[in-house]
């Protein structure tokens, strides 16, 4: 199938939920929904499609497999300031979904909790089922989730204090609410979340990498004599 008849396809869908994604207050730009919060955080809704493997690509189940003709929705929120400093530069004017330090699959938020892969509707008839469960989706998973993230305050205790999936961050949150504090001016603060982080990383697998990172990132923060904690 053409190339261009896979993107046709999938923008005459897409241009169906971007009136349901407007009404929530959402910009679209190409594939990507964006809304920003009250706490100048931006929350964002990507739509992926499957690449295009060239012939003779082998694939293999649950390692590498073919989504060419499918797609998947991704949801994450940005945080200038995260951004900021772990990969210098200005605050993005406009957000993709791997500026995100919060993000997650859509299928993943959901009961099923997988990386689900929808394929990219033949006709009208198909796009209208595809498009009411999108809408619930949406609604049910990744509004809720994103609504957990709408302000700084929200995103820190969901980290240090989580209700929830305390793994969703994995090893980031920690590293990410110590920048987020840094920024408020609560540089012991932060510091001491680094420093429990660095101690558990020694503990574990002690990756030089990694604590270089986090040796590197205390100076960028204003934490002098970090390695000495």
């Amino acid at each position: 199938m053409a190339k261009s008849e896979l993107s046709e396809r999938m923008a005459k869908l897409q241009n169906k939920l971007s009136a349901f994604m407007k009404e929530r207050n959402f910009r679209v730009r190409a594939r990507t929904y964006i809304r920003r919060t009250l706490d100048e955080l931006t929350q964002v809704i990507n739509v992926q499609m499957g690449r295009f493997d060239p012939p003779g690509t082998v694939h293999i189940p649950w390692l590498r497999e073919n989504y060419y003709g499918q797609f998947t929705m991704n949801v994450g929120v940005y945080v200038p300031e995260v951004h900021m400093v772990q990969f210098g530069g200005k605050e993005l004017k406009f957000i993709a979904e791997f500026n995100c330090c919060v993000d997650e699959r859509l299928g993943m938020l959901a009961p099923e909790h997988a990386d689900i892969w929808w394929n990219i509707p033949r006709d009208d008839k198909m796009s209208e089922i595809l498009l009411e469960e999108l809408r619930g989706r949406l609604e049910s998973d990744a509004f809720p989730f994103l609504a957990r993230f709408e302000t700084r305050d929200a995103l820190l205790e969901e980290v240090l204090n989580p209700s929830g999936n305390p793994q969703l961050l994995g090893n980031r949150g920690r590293v990410i609410c110590a920048i987020i504090l840094a920024a408020r001016g609560q540089v012991e603060d932060a510091r001491d979340l680094l420093v429990a982080h660095r101690e558990d990383h020694i503990r574990g697998s002690g990756h030089p990498g990694h604590l270089k990172y986090l040796d590197e990132l205390a100076v960028k923060l204003g934490m002098k004599g970090f390695e000495a904690s």
